[in-house]
């Protein structure tokens, strides 16, 4: 289970991404280059073909900070989120989990210097930072989930506000994931026209 672990949006933007699925895309398309955020950038057609075939949902125009990740399936569905409020929610989302059962959740700066190699045999990649009195934390670039069951999955991400504010105003901010199997008739947003901005917007989020 991944809870309370927070993950960079250096970039400004993280990503779900399924790995083998995001791999197999890639080579369908015959795309050499590691620069996916430049490439999908310049290449709109074929980011469409990479969230329809569930490989990817960017969550972007994020401040940059680090989040708290809170996810939740049918089999792991007692989170405390007593601390936080929902903001906003958006649902539903196209992702595929292939036979290794896992997705990874990575900052867009990882995006943009992808390779699958680094994620094998891998729990996470992580960065060590100091905080004003020199104390060690750990901020993670990358993080695995695993799941009970691979398939298609319909994702919905709710936007998390704390309830007490940090005094200096940084890791205020949160997402929950929850998967449920896939259903018929969903139509299935296209993350790249979500307004991800909107939990920050002043009169969304005003105590």
């Amino acid at each position: 289970m991944i809870e309370n672990k927070k993950i960079s949006s250096a970039g400004y933007g993280i990503a779900l991404i399924s790995p083998t699925i995001f791999e197999q895309c890639r080579k369908k398309n015959k795309i050499r280059t590691k620069k996916m955020l430049s490439y999908f950038d310049s290449n709109n057609e074929i980011f469409y073909d990479f969230i329809s075939d569930g490989a990817i949902v960017p969550i972007h125009h994020l401040i940059y900070d680090r989040y708290s990740l809170f996810f939740e399936t049918t089999e792991n569905n007692n989170l405390d989120l007593s601390k936080w409020k929902i903001i906003c929610d958006w649902e539903f989302f196209n992702l595929t989990i292939d036979n290794s059962n896992s997705l990874w959740l990575l900052s867009f700066e990882e995006l943009e210097n992808w390779n699958i190699k680094k994620l094998a045999g891998e729990e996470s990649i992580d960065n060590v930072y100091y905080d004003i009195n020199d104390n060690p934390h750990i901020e993670y670039k990358a993080i695995k989930f695993t799941f009970p069951f691979s398939g298609q999955y319909c994702l919905s991400i709710s936007g998390l506000k704390k309830k007490l504010l940090s005094k200096n105003n940084r890791e205020n901010y949160g997402f929950l994931f929850k998967f449920k199997g896939k259903e018929k008739d969903i139509d299935y947003l296209d993350p790249s026209e979500i307004n991800f901005h909107k939990l920050f917007e002043d009169d969304n989020v005003s105590d």
